[in-house]
């Protein structure tokens, strides 16, 4: 899924920002992609662009570069986990127009998992690039990973039905359940109490230890 909210860009740093997030991505997600904003400065040299347009991507995202030494398309992407998943990424394009040059800026962010949109990180981008005070984008160090294991604080994970390799069910992070044929449904947990909806709602109990799921249905999970 692709969201355009603005365009008006080069083709080079819209390929340069969307590969930069694709190539990170972890799992499908919608992206979002904002484009159009875009300087021209009458008089300046081009490398009075990049040195700008690096220094407001160092501000706002984490890893920057040029993506090829002279080609004046700088990039940046936002704090990886450690499977070298961003879900932030941007690129900001300088390019001669008379005794001047015309920049332009292109943000991609990934939704769920970005905690601002894409239009907010090209807003910033251009704050930082003019000098402006802004509002701080909310970047965590390190995006949250999503919970894995035999956690006692969620049921993420595969667990198998009265223990059968063939009964297998996927627990997502989202709170749904979904069993071999595919039919879904829905799981809560408050404490050590599961509320299972799948076929009806029972009410079951998770044990200490976080591998057991006991009552009417009975799950153990694959850690």
């Amino acid at each position: 899924m692709l969201v355009i909210r603005r365009f008006r860009l080069g083709a080079a740093a819209t390929v340069a920002v969307v590969a930069l997030l694709a190539s990170t991505a972890a799992t499908p997600a919608a992206v979002q992609l904002s484009v159009g904003i875009r300087l021209v400065v009458a008089s300046g040299a081009i490398e009075t662009c990049s040195s700008k347009a690096k220094a407001a991507l160092s501000a706002e995202l984490s890893t920057v570069g040029e993506t090829s030494p002279g080609t004046a398309i700088w990039f940046g992407y936002g704090a990886t986990d450690s499977e070298g998943h961003a879900t932030s990424a941007a690129a900001i394009h300088c390019f001669p127009v008379d005794k001047g040059y015309e920049v332009t800026f292109t943000c991609s962010v990934e939704q769920p998992g970005s905690p601002f949109n894409a239009d907010q990180l090209c807003k910033g981008l251009d704050d930082k690039f003019q000098g402006r005070a802004g509002t701080p984008l909310t970047l965590p160090a390190t995006p949250t990973p999503v919970p894995t294991g035999c956690a006692l604080n969620n049921l993420v994970g595969t667990w198998l039905m009265n223990n059968s390799q063939s009964q297998k069910f996927v627990f997502t992070v989202d709170g749904e359940i979904t069993d071999p044929q595919g039919v879904s449904g829905n799981w809560n947990l408050d404490g050590n109490t599961v509320t299972l909806t799948y076929y009806g709602t029972s009410t079951l109990k998770l044990s200490p230890d976080g591998k057991q799921i006991t009552g009417s249905k009975n799950f153990t999970r694959q850690c």
